[in-house]
């Protein structure tokens, strides 16, 4: 099965009035759940080298492993971001799945995520940037303003951003477009949902009815099937390609949208 092409013409048209009207749209690349350098990840890692688009790995402390951490010293062009601390499902039955809900307590929960931070800051020393990725991309909003006492600048999450800020000093740094089925095993049409969500993403913005914001991909290396191999190597390559558009870094993602009047954040992990 393939994109059907109307698709990919309507985000190559909404791509073509940005280069008319003189502006230029960002996006930024997060990949989560990593453990380990699997096959799977080297693929990725190979995508991203061929595209020289910047990539964000959202990587599990409590998981991973020698050869990962090897892997992100190495010089090469990811960055880490703290994903969670072990990635495991603490909601109650009947709630959407999540390691930070209510239901358990503040105290526990950020006592989590500084393990998981001073694990990775350890390991991975300036490889690892200050921004938090809960897993399934949910946390409880109590845990927001302490974010930054433990250091982060950005959280990281799914959904388009009205305003840039989470809280006090903490920037919003969200991904939109999730080209799997997590209900089913339909990933054609996931994969045609979120070009789709990109085509209207970038409208919203050119019509001023969203902030600027960076168009942020989300990838699951372990979850690829092959047509979502070759989805996601054509995305990344159409993005690469168009005039009006390219792939920025984290860093970089966190300064699209930021006030005039605000510094930009210290990148640091410890």
């Amino acid at each position: 099965m393939t994109i059907p092409a109307a698709a990919w013409s309507a985000f190559t048209a909404e791509l073509d009035l940005w280069a008319a009207a003189g502006q230029k749209a960002v996006f930024w690349w997060r990949d989560d759940d990593a453990a380990d350098l699997t096959p799977a990840l080297a693929r990725l890692l190979a995508l991203q080298i061929r595209f020289a688009a910047p990539l964000a790995l959202a990587v599990i402390p409590a998981q991973a492993s020698e050869r990962l951490v090897e892997c992100l010293q190495s010089g090469t062009a990811i960055a880490a971001l703290q994903h969670g601390y072990v990635h495991h499902n603490h909601a109650l039955v009947g709630e959407k799945k999540s390691e930070f809900p209510t239901s358990r307590s503040l105290q526990a929960r950020l006592a989590d995520i500084r393990l998981g931070r001073d694990n990775l800051a350890a390991r991975l020393g300036s490889a690892l940037l200050p921004v938090l990725v809960p897993p399934w991309n949910r946390i409880a909003d109590d845990m927001l303003p302490m974010l930054t006492e433990l250091g982060f600048v950005a959280v990281s999450g799914f959904k388009p951003r009205a305003d840039y800020w989470a809280a006090p000093e903490l920037a919003w740094l969200n991904t939109q477009l999730d080209p799997i089925d997590w209900h089913g095993s339909n990933n054609p049409a996931a994969a045609r949902n979120s070009l789709e969500a990109a085509t209207a993403l970038l409208r919203a913005m050119r019509h001023s009815e969203l902030p600027l914001q960076p168009v942020g991909f989300l990838t699951h290396h372990l979850r690829h099937d092959e047509f979502l191999w070759g989805f996601v190597a054509s995305f990344v390559e159409a993005v690469a390609r168009h005039p009006a558009c390219h792939w920025i870094d984290t860093v970089a993602a966190l300064a699209i949208g930021r006030p005039a009047d605000m510094a930009a954040p210290v990148m640091r992990t410890s």
